[in-house]
């Protein structure tokens, strides 16, 4: 029941999402813009949402979401330690989790509120595209490419993360920049190996297939592989397609 309950919620959200990119693509924004509009429609929703819990909890109270932070960390404690892990390590793997998703949730909310934004995109424009010429064929993901000037963020974070006190404000921001970046440059590594997959002729279906897999057993390879293309161009397509970025 729970499972039936989380999938409605997605498709909730998802659908939200949709809305906004539709608009978005009428309006003839271009793929970026399209992709920002539905991200910042669900970060809106769920920063909305969170406000509307925190404010009807009796003051004083623990945030929700670290209540479930909590909680998860308390069933993966047991589990590893079922896995016979040493309580050393256990203490730092509650040190990680903490800095890394607790303190950078506002990150992973706003990873993730990108993904479905970019996934909604496709969606839309794979629809109204052929319903209506005012809305072109979405733009390949393997033809997507990360601005620039957004490695000073990246850059920005780690500054904060070395250069001032643990745990204080700046330091967490540091956090959820090297968080956010990250993810947002596994993205950008993610759409090379697209590339290269389809230029070594693999069939779309099995590319897809590779995508999470890769991510997940390459993570560190693949966000290098994002960050390396600001300099590198790996793919040679910055000055052949300068409005298709994003």
């Amino acid at each position: 029941m729970d499972i039936v309950i989380k999938l409605g919620l997605l498709l909730v959200l998802l659908g939200l999402t949709c809305l906004s990119s539709t608009w978005a693509l009428l309006r003839g924004l271009n793929p970026r813009g399209v992709v920002l509009v539905g991200s910042a429609t669900l970060a809106i929703f769920f920063g909305a949402l969170f406000f509307m819990i925190q404010t009807s909890a009796p003051a004083g109270s623990t945030p929700l979401f670290q209540k479930y932070f909590d909680e998860a960390w308390d069933h993966q404690t047991q589990w590893l330690k079922t896995q016979g892990v040493p309580e050393d390590r256990v203490s730092q793997g509650k040190v990680f989790y903490q800095k890394y998703i607790v303190q950078s949730f506002p990150a992973w909310l706003a990873v993730n509120c990108l993904v479905v934004g970019l996934l909604a995109y496709y969606l839309s424009s794979a629809l109204l595209s052929k319903v209506t010429t005012r809305v072109t064929k979405a733009i390949a993901f393997r033809e997507w490419l990360i601005p620039e000037s957004l490695v000073f963020g990246l850059i920005l974070g780690a500054i904060l993360k070395l250069g001032f006190k643990e745990d204080g404000f700046l330091d967490i921001l540091g956090n959820n920049l090297l968080v956010f970046f990250v993810g947002l440059y596994g993205l950008g590594g993610l759409s090379i190996v697209s590339f290269f997959l389809n230029k070594w002729r693999v069939p779309a279906f099995f590319r897809i297939l590779c995508y999470l897999p890769l991510f997940y057993l390459m993570s560190e390879f693949i966000c290098t592989l994002g960050v390396l293309d600001v300099w590198f161009d790996f793919r040679k397509i910055k000055t052949a397609a300068p409005e298709q970025t994003a």
